[in-house]
């Protein structure tokens, strides 16, 4: 069975699986270069269908992860509560709550009657399943994990009326054990916070999150708990001045009283929030059902520091991250949903690796018909791309299929060698980045259990970018660039079955310098999405962003004005 996923709200793009199998997935704003791209994904429908060689017609259902609808089950008891409590306890801003369902009906109208449209102009009616946005999310988390048993934690801005999800799946067998609305959200609450220190919400929430290691949360961690908290273990938004259900509008009180403290303690204070009321929420349920394994997925879960605490608050052995954990990840989720509803077929995520990609051949043909660079096919390039980096080159890497979410694994990425602090200044400052992060490692599977504390073989988040880790010395000592100020770092593993270039790499490396890892960042520059073409590629290498670019594992691409490749 053919199962096409689409997206057309934030980051557009779609997937398609054929039995347990995905073939392809992709993101709208690979093709039209414009960052998180709302829009309908006709590029990466007709790419997706392209690699099953396929047409439209051939497709046997067509997944949707936004139903755009009330769910009178899943929503009613829990708005009717909301409203009531409201009305008693502050009625002065009922409004709140009113514009926050009016706007979620208005907001998502658009796009669904968008779908649709391409459904009827298509005669697709028949084939179509509309999924609940917070049902995509678990189940494409669980489904896509190596677990029979595990809780499944779901967590974003808004989708379908709800915000927050937390279920037992058992073999298939589901309880849902707790939804919030869209008025308590979290996704809201740290979104806004993005925003009230200058950056931009519902984008750069990972600024905040790196900023959070360089402040005390104590000093405002009041202010938090009076825009959102737990009462009677359930989240209550404090609807007002504090808090608004949404990305925009901010009142005089707000901003004054953040305006008392230093973007540094807002946004640990943030953090810390954030971890004590997810721990605090999902605790019970992790004690009730015995449970060792955990499933997130959702844009909140996006924030590798909360993934780790949450790991160790709750004391569980295993947790998985969906690596699209947000709404970009929908096309992927929404078919491997469909697929187990109507065939009980489980896919396992072996690998991201998913979206376009170009032969020697093809790569060979634009080459040739670049006068300004020199070209080279080395016999040895593992040894190439060592000789660069011991000679403080940046190396950028286009080989294979390019990768579906948000994270670059070493298929679209840069690489460098993480053994000075400076680097972070310097390279972001050539990308135009504004970063309080560090740059990512990328470990071998082999060097891992040297390099970071609690490490496991069996964790899956970590072959994906998704969780942090406490770094061992070596780490410390030896890798500064990848360790962030409170010694954790966010690690690629790669294992020699996955990926036998980079694995072989990196423990020649190892051999070579004594350091256990290289930096990967992703190959774009600030604002704009992953790199998709070579000519793409070789843009930035024209730029003097980097040095020298490794296509395929079989080409090495350098200009020739570049004085420090011996050019």
């Amino acid at each position: 069975m053919l199962i096409l996923g689409i997206t057309n709200n934030d980051t557009a793009g779609a997937c398609i699986i054929r039995g347990s199998e995905i073939i392809a997935a992709v993101h709208e704003e690979r093709f039209t270069r414009i960052k998180a791209h709302k829009t309908w994904p006709t590029q990466s429908i007709g790419f997706v269908l392209s690699a099953a060689n396929k047409t439209i017609n051939d497709v046997d259902i067509i997944a949707y992860g936004w139903k755009a609808g009330f769910n009178e089950n899943h929503c009613l008891n829990l708005y009717v509560e909301r409203v009531i409590n409201e009305c008693i306890y502050n009625f002065d801003n009922i409004d709140i709550l009113q514009k926050r369902i009016a706007d979620e009906i208005n907001n998502d109208k658009e796009k669904r009657e968008e779908f649709d449209r391409f459904i009827w102009d298509n005669h697709l009616q028949n084939k179509v399943r509309y999924i609940d946005h917070h049902d995509t999310h678990a189940w494409g988390a669980w489904l896509c994990s190596p677990f029979e048993q595990a809780l499944v934690v779901t967590c974003d801005g808004r989708g379908d009326f709800i915000s927050l999800s937390i279920r037992y799946i058992n073999e298939g067998k589901e309880t849902v054990l707790h939804r919030e609305k869209t008025i308590d959200s979290l996704g809201y609450f740290y979104g806004r916070i993005t925003h009230l220190l200058g950056f931009k919400a519902n984008r750069h929430e990972g600024k905040i999150t790196g900023l959070s290691a360089y402040g005390n949360p104590e000093h405002a961690l009041p202010l938090m708990k009076k825009m959102i908290d737990i009462k009677y273990h359930r989240l209550v938004a404090n609807c007002g001045d504090y808090y608004s259900p949404s990305y925009h509008g901010y009142s005089p009180t707000l901003v004054n009283e953040i305006n008392k403290y230093s973007p540094q303690d807002i946004a640990a204070a943030a953090q810390k929030h954030m971890e004590t009321i997810l721990t605090e929420l999902i605790q019970p349920y992790v004690k009730y059902h015995k449970v060792k394994n955990i499933c997130l997925a959702g844009g909140v879960f996006g924030n590798v520091r909360l993934n780790q605490k949450l790991k160790e608050n709750l004391g569980i052995a295993n947790l998985f991250i969906l690596p699209c954990m947000g709404d970009e990840g929908l096309p992927l989720a929404a078919a491997v949903t469909a697929q187990w509803r109507e065939n009980r077929l489980r896919i396992r995520m072996d690998t991201m690796a998913l979206g376009t990609e170009y032969t020697n051949d093809e790569i060979a043909s634009i080459l040739q018909q670049q006068q300004d660079l020199i070209i080279k096919t080395p016999d040895n390039m593992q040894q190439a791309v060592i000789d660069c980096l011991k000679n403080n080159n940046v190396m950028a890497f286009f080989r294979g299929k390019m990768e579906f979410g948000s994270r670059a694994l070493c298929n679209r990425s840069i690489i460098y060698h993480a053994n000075k602090k400076d680097v972070n200044l310097w390279l972001n400052q050539k990308l135009k980045r504004t970063e309080f992060m560090p740059f990512a490692p990328v470990i071998a599977k082999n060097l891992a259990d040297i390099s970071l504390i609690n490490w496991s073989p069996a964790d899956k988040a970590a072959e994906f970018m998704t969780i942090t880790y406490n770094c061992k010395p070596v780490m410390l000592l030896q890798c500064p660039a990848v360790v962030h100020i409170d010694g954790s770092a966010r690690p690629q593993i790669v294992d020699t079955e996955q990926d036998p270039f980079m694995y072989q790499l990196l423990n020649r490396w190892y051999s070579l310098t004594g350091q256990p890892c290289l930096v990967n960042t992703s190959f774009n520059r600030h604002e704009e999405p992953i790199i998709n073409t070579p000519h793409e590629a070789l843009s930035v290498l024209r730029n003097g962003i980097i040095n020298a670019i490794n296509f395929n594992d079989t080409f090495l691409v350098t200009r020739k004005d570049d004085a420090s490749m011996g050019n």
